[in-house]
């Protein structure tokens, strides 16, 4: 029991003891009784008892109730904020570092060039820097109109484009061919005819024609892949100025070495060059093509390197 529920229940007799008295609780009058024996006595005895109504206060005990405010140990729900561990999901961020796949981006520098690997349109052409033995000379090769072939070939009748190649300061050191797309609509470019001039003179010393044309260059896909070999084979026929014809059998043995080179001549850096080898008996040479620029670099009996070049991206018919 709390002190101040001791107060209240003694606040409560002291009131009840009051009203006692105003009721005369306890009190007789002998007037009221004419016989005097001890039972008066006993009857205010009784009075007392009355003061056993006093225990109704009890009652009042129904203040404790407020020790209800116990429940204030519900507090102890504050243990939830243990919850706050959870913040250490924060270390997801971690998942940034997924940004790094941005270096895929580093493909773009496998994309080919476009355009066919020795593009073959009217006007298009090639100057070299041509370093031999004797020296240096620049080289030039130009892609002329399409025409009838005509000479003493299997092909005489056939079209092609004329192509002229100079070389020197002047143009008396030329070779003139008729070149274009093999007649089966693929990749293939071929020489079906050639003429050579002196360098001095001027006048023609050598006719050539083949049979089927002699390749110049393939550049079917099945052709371009690394490792990739094949065989040329076919008939030469020699119409030198004041000899008999000679023909006879020539058979090239060709080579992927590599395709993707990269190859710097005078004309720049070029990537994704395809190296090729073309054997002949004991003659070797090596080419670096690139598509849609052409021949860049030969090394053989000679080196030519690349100074310039103009194309035409239409492709040959």
């Amino acid at each position: 029991m709390t002190s101040r529920t001791l107060e209240r229940l003694l606040e409560l007799l002291g009131f009840v003891g009051v009203v006692c008295v105003a009721l005369g609780c306890g009190s007789v009058d002998p007037a009221d009784h004419p016989n005097t024996t001890g039972n008066a006595g006993s009857s205010g005895t009784g009075g007392d008892g009355g003061q056993g109504g006093v225990g109704g206060v009890g009652g009042v005990g129904g203040v404790g109730g407020v020790s209800g405010a116990g429940g204030v140990a519900g507090e102890g729900g504050e243990g939830g904020e243990g919850g706050e561990g959870a913040t250490g999901g924060t270390g997801g961020t971690g998942g940034t570092g997924g940004t790094g796949g941005t270096g895929g981006t580093g493909g773009t520098g496998g994309e080919l060039p476009a355009g066919p690997l020795l593009p073959w349109q009217t006007g298009n052409s090639w100057s070299y820097r041509v370093t031999e033995d004797a020296g240096q000379s620049l080289k030039v090769t130009t892609v002329g109109e399409l025409e009838e072939i005509g000479g003493s070939g299997p092909n005489a009748e056939r079209s092609a484009f004329h192509v002229v190649t100079i070389k020197g300061s002047d143009a008396t050191d030329r070779t003139e061919s008729w070149q274009g797309p093999a007649a089966d609509g693929s990749q293939r470019i071929v020489r079906y005819r050639e003429q050579a001039f002196g360098a001095k003179t001027g006048e023609l010393q050598l006719e050539e024609h083949w049979d089927p044309a002699k390749l110049h260059v393939d550049g079917s896909e099945e052709r371009l892949v690394e490792d990739s070999s094949w065989i040329e084979v076919y008939s030469e026929t020699k119409l030198e100025v004041g000899s008999p014809p000679d023909t006879h059998e020539v058979r090239e043995h060709w080579r992927v070495l590599s395709d993707d080179e990269t190859v710097t001549v005078p004309a720049g850096t070029f990537e994704h060059a395809v190296h090729l080898r073309k054997t002949v008996g004991t003659s070797l040479k090596e080419y670096w093509y690139v598509r849609g620029v052409g021949k860049v670099k030969e090394v053989g009996t000679q080196t030519e390197e690349l100074t310039e070049y103009s194309v035409n991206d239409e492709a040959a018919p």
